[in-house]
């Protein structure tokens, strides 16, 4: 499936269909269509500690979580700045997270950030309808994943996504 055409549906129009594939390869090349998009305007960086990873799980989900908190990462940073995607895969659970930057999320938005339309007061002038971490949060959940995020004003935002057990 191509990319672009997969960020345009929501995880309600995507019927959950786990599969064997390597997570790995997923990231990278969720990593790598976005680094294409951004042009070298950031430094763009991935990291994992394997080469490989076999799981369990809807591609098409992880597709739509890695691209939007990659663009939103690249959207809201500084040119020149790090963009970083990196997967933890011990101890405990697999993890992935995009670091950036950015502008960071105001402490008082960050308890409707996953509410469909919200934005953020200090993203006035970034172009944005405020659905996309509304539809990343329940792709998370078709997945039984999780969505952590930690956030500093001016200083940048890390979003963890944690997998199920398997």
């Amino acid at each position: 499936m191509a990319f672009g055409k997969f960020a345009k549906y929501t995880p309600d129009e995507i019927a959950y269909n786990p599969i064997r594939f390597d997570l790995v390869k997923e990231l990278r090349n969720c990593f790598d269509y976005v680094a294409k998009e951004d042009a070298n305007q950031h430094r763009m960086a991935f990291e994992s500690p394997v080469t490989s990873l076999a799981i369990v799980s809807d591609p098409r989900h992880i597709q739509y979580i890695a691209i939007n908190l990659l663009q939103n990462a690249v959207k809201y940073s500084p040119a020149g700045t790090t963009v970083k995607l990196s997967l933890q895969t011990a101890p405990g659970p697999i993890r992935f997270s995009v670091a950036d930057e950015g502008i960071g999320i105001p402490a008082d938005a960050i308890e409707q950030l996953y509410s469909p339309f919200f934005r953020a007061n200090n993203v006035a002038g970034r172009p944005g309808t405020g659905l996309g971490l509304a539809i990343l949060k329940r792709s998370a959940k078709t997945l039984s994943a999780t969505v952590e995020v930690a956030t500093e004003l001016d200083r940048g935002t890390t979003f963890t996504i944690t997998l199920p057990a398997a």
